[in-house]
């Protein structure tokens, strides 16, 4: 009687312990990074900077600055997107700050698509042509 007093307790204490820390199965919940960059865009056709790099599933936030006289614009395209013919409406993962006039400033909150290197575009005609293309690098 001893014995079967001792292992009905030992069981009990075990059930109660289970129960405590979630029945064996851990969830486990992902914590969201985020991520924010300022990027200028200047009218000798460059971004600063002129590579970003962020982790795979972020949430991303351009903050994008024409420092410039002329229109500019920041999207995200594949690396094998051919940027001398991409326009606006090829933006990856919603990643397009759209068209900014000169001294104004745009934002985009997006999240990092898959890891891989992807290109930061302008697409006002001429522009990537002229240089202003960069990396945005996801690890």
């Amino acid at each position: 009687m001893k014995r079967f007093i001792l292992l009905a307790t030992v069981l009990a204490m075990s059930a109660v312990l289970l129960i405590a820390c979630g029945g064996g199965a851990a969830e486990e919940v992902a914590e969201t990074i985020t991520e924010t960059f300022t990027v200028t865009g200047y009218d000798e056709f460059r971004f600063d900077p002129e590579t970003l790099t962020v982790q795979n599933g972020s949430e991303v936030t351009i903050n994008f600055v024409n420092a410039g006289v002329l229109e500019h614009n920041w999207i995200l395209v594949s690396d094998t997107a051919d940027v001398s013919s991409v326009t606006d409406v090829d933006a990856l993962s919603g990643a397009n700050v759209g068209f900014v006039q000169a001294g104004e400033e745009g934002s985009i909150t997006f999240f990092a698509p898959g890891p891989g290197t992807y290109k930061m575009v302008c697409t006002v005609a001429g522009h990537a042509d002229g240089g202003m293309v960069g990396d945005f690098i996801v690890e």
